[in-house]
């Protein structure tokens, strides 16, 4: 049933009400609990309304409204609410709802009244959301006589205006809910809404009663009430000038709260885009309450307090894999070329094994004492490397940091990257401002990483511009996940040169023989892509220039560390290209170099390679007298 045809079973019964006026639609039937009839035997006063039908109502962050933690929430949600909506109660429907008789509602010679309702959106952990509509301590008089009209079994029925905030709300006794064939049944406990979208005036949901900046401790829907406001009375052509100068008046209280432009914009119900020049607003603020050019806007709060104040934040980030033979030195590249300092940079290894969960975060128990001193059991979001590396970066704007993925394609990638495979598209400079370039082109909605990094968990998750996110990975691993073209198109693509020119230890002669680690490797490097020619993954097979280090040219390293990989690996279809007829096992290879009393590398290679390693050793030496 779309909402046309719910609509058409409202107008059987409620003949005066009209499609054109609406675009919502909820019927509840009353239970005993939802009722506030003479002798009940709870307290309860609330209609509780659930599931998709939450949709119909304002949805505000409870942020600012409590001063308790999140996870004690849940006594202050039946203390507080969040807002309160008009509703419309007609004078037609009060005295039908009466038989007639006195209701002690006055409507002054109008045929409706606005009254209001609270509306408090609980958030329980353990139990599915729920809109609460009324409290008795803090609805409008009116309302709650209008609710001792409707019994156990009656319907009350929430009609949206389009494109404003207000309801109309109209009750039916149980004895009419049927005429004819219409049955108001069939609509309970179901949201019926328009499948355009409407506009929403914003500003009709809070009341600003003291405009004065300095005294007000504003909540981020205030701000975005007084940003609708400024922003729909500014002149044409000047609605961008009112965001500015809506940031650089209350930038003040934006900044003391830590509120992020994104989320203003949202609460204003403006354009997304808007975000950037609020920022640049709150950028010129944070100039002028520093004095930085002479000009001072400052309200006579002590001056220290302008030192708390952030900076630009730095831009340009990227995603960046690095890919090369083993031991090419990727990690090294890391470390020399993008961050040395482990306080910026936070890294993790991916394998067969590692999940979304790990890599993002999870929600895990954890025992805690309560004040009572009795240990309780809550379930707390414990972020992974992903969601804290994003939250350093996001409070330390000035600073780059880094994300460091090794051995990238040893795990499932796409699917640990889950819905966070989304930020890996940045803005660049062809398209966004500058100071864009970097971030997320767009966000996306997760409640508990929103809720870790910043406070809000309706906030937009978006990688920020200082936040890059460094990856590596050996081509030539076995066993490994095939990377998607989707997947790999997001990244900037690096290849490490195998460069034994630039390694310091290349020249380091290997312990137990006369040949340099130099040429031993670039003859081994040169025989495996000979060897290999018609395989597309030969060259992958290659030693790297970091593969062995310099204490790993030692004897008692050397055959575990790098003769291990030629015979499993590199060589494993054709072991007797390299290795001499005495070397059947890698036993044999491993303690005949460990025990040869001459070369030791002579002992197990085969004489034509490893003449050729004292060949290339020669050329070098000629190469470098020469120079």
């Amino acid at each position: 049933m779309d909402f046309s045809q719910a609509m058409e079973i409202i107008k059987n019964i409620i003949p005066e009400c009209s499609a054109k006026e609406y675009d919502g639609i909820i019927v509840k039937r009353l239970e005993t609990s939802n009722t506030l009839d003479e002798g009940r035997t709870t307290n309860q006063t609330h209609i509780a309304i659930s599931g998709e039908q939450m949709n119909m109502f304002p949805y505000l962050m409870a942020d600012g409204y409590f001063k308790c933690n999140y996870d004690d929430r849940d006594e202050q949600l039946k203390k507080y609410f969040i807002t309160q909506i008009p509703l419309y109660i007609y004078k037609d429907n009060i005295s039908y709802l009466s038989d007639g008789e006195e209701s002690g509602i006055v409507f002054d010679g109008n045929e409706s009244r606005c009254v209001r309702a609270s509306i408090v959106r609980s958030r329980r952990k353990e139990q599915a959301d729920q809109v609460q509509l009324s409290l008795t301590t803090i609805d409008d008089s009116d309302f709650v006589t209008f609710r001792k009209m409707l019994h156990t079994g009656d319907y009350l029925v929430l009609l949206k205006h389009k494109e404003k905030l207000f309801y109309d709300c109209i009750g039916i006794k149980s004895a009419d809910e049927t005429k004819g064939e219409y049955h108001l049944s069939v609509l309970n406990n179901k949201f019926y809404k328009l499948p355009t979208n409407t506009k929403v005036d914003i500003k009709k949901l809070i009341e600003i009663k003291d405009s004065k900046i300095e005294k007000r401790d504003f909540t981020i829907q205030e701000l975005g009430s007084i940003l609708f406001e400024m922003y729909s009375n500014a002149e044409d052509k000047m609605q961008v000038a009112s965001i500015h100068i809506f940031g650089i008046k209350y930038g003040k209280n934006i900044i003391d709260k830590e509120f992020r432009a994104p989320g203003i914009i949202k609460a204003a119900g403006l354009n997304e885009s808007y975000s950037t020049e609020l920022q640049k607003a709150l950028n010129i603020y944070r100039c002028l309450n520093k004095n930085s050019y002479g000009i001072s806007i400052s309200d006579g709060d002590e001056p220290e307090k302008a030192e708390k104040i952030s900076v630009v934040r730095k831009t340009g980030a990227e995603n960046i894999l690095l890919y090369g033979v083993p031991g090419a030195g990727k990690s090294h590249e890391i470390k020399t070329k993008y961050c040395s300092d482990e306080k910026y940079m936070e890294r993790v290894v991916f394998h067969p094994d590692y999940m979304y969960s790990d890599f993002v975060g999870q929600i895990l128990p954890r025992v805690e004492k309560d004040e009572a001193g009795n240990d309780r059991l809550k379930y707390i979001f414990t972020p992974g490397p992903f969601t804290k590396m994003l939250k350093k970066a996001e409070n330390d704007p000035e600073n780059y940091y880094y994300l460091v993925i090794e051995e990238l394609n040893r795990g499932n990638a796409p699917a640990i990257f889950g819905e966070i495979f989304q930020l890996l598209d940045r803005k660049d400079e062809d398209e966004f401002p500058a100071e864009e370039v970097g971030e997320s082109e767009y966000g996306i909605s997760n409640y508990e990483v929103a809720k870790e990094v910043y406070k809000d968990e309706k906030h937009p998750v978006r990688i920020p511009s200082n936040m890059y996110i460094l990856a590596t990975m050996n081509t030539a691993d076995q066993n490994v996940f095939t990377l998607d073209t989707a997947f790999q198109r997001r990244w900037n693509m690096r290849q490490i040169e195998n460069n034994f020119e630039k390694s310091s230890h290349s020249k380091d002669i290997i312990a137990g023989t006369k040949v340099s680690w130099g040429a031993f490797a670039t003859v081994i490097n040169d025989m495996v892509i000979d060897i290999n020619v018609d395989m597309a993954s030969s060259e992958d097979k290659r030693l790297g220039t970091y593969f062995a280090k310099k204490k790993e040219l030692e004897v008692s390293r050397f055959p575990e560390k790098v003769l291990k990989y030629l015979w499993d690996d590199a060589f494993k279809m054709d072991k007797t290209a390299i290795f001499n007829e005495n070397c059947k096992s890698l036993e044999d290879v491993v303690v005949t170099y460990e025990t040869a009393t001459t070369d030791k590398l002579a002992a197990v290679l085969r004489l034509s390679v490893y003449e050729k390693m004292l060949s290339k050793m020669q050329q070098k030496d000629t190469e470098n007298d020469e120079n």
